[in-house]
């Protein structure tokens, strides 16, 4: 005769311990907020895609309970900004260079807001969220210095310009033939030997500004001096630099300033 030995596992009570051993995983979870909302699984044999709530690896775990009122809100703002942030990296999906025809310096009509039909100089761009800044307009009254109080300098305003959006024409370049809003593209000119960009609406020729060509380094590429040190431009390069960025601020305090 064969008899039978049961097994028995040691119990192991640190597994067993936790503070929300009473409560349904499911609800902890959700009250975390750490729970798919979508799982696309019809892939034709490709991994599944879980689309969350908020990430597991997103979730900062505090003293709190999940349920309580003040983290479940810290929740739910978490939650929101995880989602926000999903949108905004698919929203500001960068333009390829080949579509990209915005540069400073060049003239550009603003299409929405209070400034619209006004035309202006592009200050400076921002590929990775496809926005440009336009001098003058499209501005907010702003605080010149944040926390100026704390340093026992008087809080002063100023009119502060706002991105504009090239991807959703919120602004647009100027065609050179009538001076009205145009759309612009990259072709080989008649050499084919370099790419120009041109307008959609009349075909003429949209050079790009010179100062497109400014850079932290130099004014211009011709006038780069190679200095020992790299960072640190001497003789007349920074003489260069110097005189292009006292150029840039009186141009824009035009009339706030004397001449020197």
């Amino acid at each position: 005769m064969f008899t039978s030995r049961v097994l028995r596992f040691p119990r192991k009570p640190f597994s067993e311990l936790d503070y929300a051993r009473h409560m349904p995983k499911e609800y902890v979870e959700r009250m975390k907020r750490t729970v798919p909302r979508k799982v696309f699984d019809e892939r034709f044999g490709a991994p599944a895609i879980t689309s969350w709530t908020l990430h597991p690896e997103d979730y900062v775990p505090t003293h709190k309970r999940p349920w309580e009122d003040r983290k479940l809100q810290e929740s739910l703002e978490r939650a929101d900004k995880y989602r926000s942030a999903i949108f905004d990296a698919l929203k500001n999906k960068r333009l390829p260079d080949i579509e990209w025809t915005f540069f400073p310096g060049d003239l550009v009509q603003v299409m929405v807001g209070k400034d619209k039909g006004r035309q202006g100089t592009i200050l400076s761009v921002s590929r990775d969220t496809n926005e440009v800044l336009v001098d003058g307009l499209h501005t907010i009254l702003g605080e010149d210095m944040e926390n100026s109080e704390r340093y026992g300098v008087d809080k002063t305003f100023r009119w502060q310009e706002q991105p504009l959006s090239v991807d959703k024409k919120h602004v647009m370049l100027v065609d050179p033939n009538d001076e009205e809003p145009c759309e612009a593209k990259w072709q080989l000119n008649g050499k084919g030997d370099e790419y120009i960009r041109v307008s959609l609406k009349s075909g003429y020729e949209i050079p790009v500004p010179t100062q497109a060509y400014v850079t932290y380094d130099y004014v211009q590429p011709e006038n780069y001096i190679e200095v020992e040190g790299k960072g640190h431009a001497s003789g007349f390069g920074l003489a260069k630099n110097l005189h292009a960025d006292f150029i840039f601020f009186r141009r824009r305090n035009k009339g706030k300033v004397r001449n020197c």
